[in-house]
């Protein structure tokens, strides 16, 4: 398994709250976006058809040290 950083933003956007960035554990970047949308949607109770992965900030890895944002170290997390 990989670690993957993903950006997913909710319904939480239209009140100018920035997105949720989420790493995770997967195979590859596509299972990787759908554990973290899912994941969004079960902490964050909404709806999948509002959330939208933001593919600018979605990539294989950990985030920077130095990145200017908080992200959530789910990758222990049970998906």
């Amino acid at each position: 398994m990989k670690t993957f950083t993903v950006t997913v933003a909710g319904t939480e956007r239209f009140d100018g709250e920035e997105p949720y960035t989420w790493v995770v554990e997967a195979p590859d970047m596509a299972s990787a976006t759908s554990k973290a949308v899912a994941y969004h949607a079960l902490a964050q109770d909404q709806q999948l058809c509002d959330l939208e992965a933001d593919p600018l900030r979605t990539f294989e890895g950990l985030p920077p040290d130095n990145c200017g944002y908080y992200w959530n170290d789910v990758r222990a997390e049970l998906l």
